[in-house]
């Protein structure tokens, strides 16, 4: 696990036990400093980020962006309200604005997740992240 996360660029922030955490890197330099041939690649600039949809899955990552949408992410904790500037690119046939969409998405998740929390009677929360991985465009809540 310790080679995959330094291959990915990931840092190892704290260990405890049988918990660890990681951090995503906040730049490319380290993606761009990797020796050639290093697994899994570097995906193709060219490559469209926001088809994500029934397209095969391909062992690459992807560089953080430098400009334009996905450069610009608001700071924490404010970017768990605030709809990213990057939905603005993401092609979609709606009535209503994809901010408007990622608000709704994200009340029906608080209200998911709100509801986990009343049937399992949980008082000491000890969550983080959680995903529905079928879910639109704010399909997670971190606690």
């Amino acid at each position: 696990m310790e080679d995959l996360t330094a291959r990915i660029c990931w840092e190892l922030v704290k260990k405890e036990g049988y918990i660890a955490i990681w951090r995503k890197p906040l730049n490319n330099n380290c993606y761009l400093n990797r020796d050639t041939g290093v697994l899994p690649l570097l995906c193709n600039s060219n490559d469209n980020l926001d088809n994500v949809w029934y397209v095969d899955l391909r062992a690459c990552i992807t560089q953080l962006p430098v400009n334009g949408y996905g450069s610009n992410v608001s700071t924490w904790p404010a970017r768990l309200h605030d709809p990213p500037d990057r939905l603005q690119s993401i092609e979609m046939n709606a009535y209503i604005s994809r901010k408007e969409i990622f608000r709704a998405e994200s009340k029906y998740w608080n209200e998911i997740i709100d509801s986990y929390i009343h049937a399992f009677h949980w008082k000491d929360l000890k969550l983080r992240n959680v995903m529905d991985m079928r879910a639109g465009l704010g399909g997670q809540r971190l606690i």
